[in-house]
Order: C-alpha cells, then structure tokens, then sequence
C-alpha cells in the first residue's frame, strides 16, 4: 500500500469515515510530510486529533492552527478595508471546506483597470506594503504583521505565509489570462471570516478556478485539489453541479476539469473501493472517460504531475477565447525580451520538475 493511500483511507472523505491510524510515530510523521506536500497538512493532523493520535505532532497542530487563525483573520482585515472603500472583489482559491494553511490570501479585483489601480493606492496609504508585481497581480504585506518579519523575495518568498495578499485584476499567470473573470462575475457568496462577512466565489465557481490554476500554471494534482473537489460537490446540490458545468463550458475548461476529475475519482476508487455519485454525475457530463482508471503513473501516489499533452491540450482548447488569444500574444511578444523570456523558460522547466508547490 503506498503511503498516499495510507493518507486517504486515515482521513476518508465527505463520502466515507475515516479509519483510525494504525501507524508508529514515525509513520504518522512520514505521513504528515507527505500530506505537507499534498497542501493538507492541518487536514490530516485534525484527522488525528478526532483520534486522539497526535501525539508527538501536538506542536504541530498548534502552529498549524494558529497559522490558519491568523491568516484568516489577515482575509477579514483586508475584506473589510475594501468594503468601507466600495471595492468590487471576491476572495478565491481561498475559502477551504476544511482548515488549511495557504501561503496568502488571493483576490481578485472585478472592476475596471482604473478601479484597481485606485485600490491598489489606497491600500499602500492605509496599513499595506507593496512587495512587487506581475503582470497581473501585485503582491502586499499586510503591516500587521512587523515589517521586520516581511519576506521581500519575490522567487520562493512569502516565508511563513499568514501576512501575504495576491491582488489580481485578472486570473492568469504572468500575461496569460487563464479564466476570464467575466464568466464568474455571478457566481459569489458571502462567507463569514473571523465574525466578518466577506465575498468569494462560489464553490462552484471557485471548484472551476481551482482546477484550472492547477491544470494550466501548475501543472500538478495535489490532494487538496481532491478534497477541495469532494467536499465541493458532496455541499453543490444540483444547482450548484448544473453552474459549475456552464462555468466549465464557457470558459472552455472541459480538457482540464476532465483530467482533474478522473484524478479525483482514480484516488477515490483505489481509497475505498467506490466512486460517489455527485462525482458520478459531474463527470458524465462533462464527457469523462474511464472514469476511475489508473492513471498514467500506473501508482496511486500524490502530488501528480499532469502530463505535457494534457496541459498543451487544456491550452489549445481555450483558444477560440478572445481574452485567452490577446494575453497568450502579449506573452509571446513580451517574451522578444531576453531577459523576460529567459525568465518564463526558467519557470516552464522548473514547473515541469518540481514535486510540489
């Protein structure tokens, strides 16, 4: 049994019990690493916790938590600032149906480009420090934090995550717009955060973005996008199957969601011997072939690096998309540069290579 499979039937899922850990210390440790990787670390030690099997990963809980606690808390803050300003955004790839620890908190900006850009002087006189830039995302601290313990580097920083902020006028990756934020405009929600309400996407809708930022720039299958899919589609009901399926659509995301799927119902399946029915559903579809076949690992082993003609597949579907077609030029153009195409090259490769994110 491989050590992914140990992680899933020890958590189970929105569809079936977890089974108590009969593991060592030292297993429940490897283990832990290997759900780090996987982005479900504060997820697996709860899961240990409702055992009462933490044992010597106790502080590893508590640090966990608090970092969850202060990063949501860094969420409320900054949702209120734009608030009281009038600002039209949503959180996104933010708001887990379980605790977790992301590395910053994203958000994307839904009015036009002068609107952003006044937000975006307002929050730097008010508390904020702008880190640096991409192309469509500028990165703040939130001062809250101590300036003397922000993390100016802009490759691999973010050291400690909890005080980070991704503003994005766009969903995309260096000039690439990979979801246009038009075709999500209507799918919102409020959720609460620390006692604060604030606006995401809808699961539906955030489902969409999420495997969609892990198809196209990550290039990779965690098992939080496992659970982030279970949990969505065990709470969407039909309505919310039937939005994600248009979102699919009309952003022309099926080749992704497709190949995110069969993942999820491939690790489902091999876990506890069943594919659950709202998978089921959403999978027929959207079109998705032998569903909960090995994949092309042959193992059952996370993260999982999504193959080049999957990623080159999911790109060349998009390119009736106007908005996808105008930033994929503007991309190749900028990348006449020396300087910056070398850049892009360096991450492709690194993308490619690396075991996690």
């Amino acid at each position: 049994m491989t050590s992914t499979l140990k992680l899933l039937r020890t958590i189970g899922s929105p569809f079936t019990p977890s089974l108590e850990p009969a593991v060592s210390d030292g297993e429940t440790t490897q283990l832990y690493q290997l759900a780090v990787r996987n982005k479900i670390g504060l997820l697996y030690l709860e899961t240990l916790k409702g055992w009462g099997a933490l044992g010597r990963l106790q502080s590893e809980y508590e640090r966990g938590y608090l970092r969850y606690s202060e990063t949501v808390a860094t969420a409320a803050r900054i949702c209120a600032v734009l608030d009281a300003a009038g600002v039209d955004y949503v959180l996104y790839k933010f708001v887990k149906p379980y605790p977790s620890t992301p590395s910053d908190v994203d958000i994307l900006f839904l009015g036009s480009d002068n609107d952003y850009r006044e937000t975006l002087r307002m929050l730097f006189a008010n508390g904020y420090f702008r880190l640096g830039a991409a192309p469509h995302q500028v990165i703040a601290y939130d001062l809250k934090g101590g300036i003397e313990n922000m993390d100016t580097r802009l490759w691999g920083g973010k050291e400690g995550g909890v005080y980070y902020i991704d503003l994005y006028d766009e969903v995309a990756a260096s000039h690439v717009i990979y979801v246009d934020k038009e075709h999500l405009r209507q799918y919102t929600a409020d959720v609460e955060l620390n006692g604060y309400q604030v606006r995401s996407l809808a699961p539906e809708a955030d489902l969409a973005v999420g495997i969609a930022h892990s198809v196209i720039p990550e290039q990779l299958y965690t098992l939080a996008d496992y659970y982030i899919t279970l949990y969505c589609l065990d709470k969407m009901g039909e309505t919310g199957i039937a939005n994600f399926v248009a979102i699919i659509g009309a952003d022309r995301l099926t080749l992704a969601s497709r190949a995110s799927l069969r993942m999820t119902a491939y690790f489902h399946q091999v876990a506890h011997g069943f594919i659950p029915e709202p998978l089921k559903r959403v999978s027929d579809r959207l079109g998705v072939k032998n569903l909960g076949e090995a994949n092309s690992q042959g193992d059952c082993s996370a993260p999982y690096r999504f193959g080049a003609l999957t990623v080159a597949g999911a790109l060349a579907e998009k390119l009736p998309s106007g908005k996808f077609i105008k930033s994929a030029v503007v991309q190749m153009v900028n990348m006449l540069n020396p300087r910056f195409g070398q850049r892009v090259v360096a991450d492709l490769i690194f993308r490619r290579r690396r075991l996690t994110y």
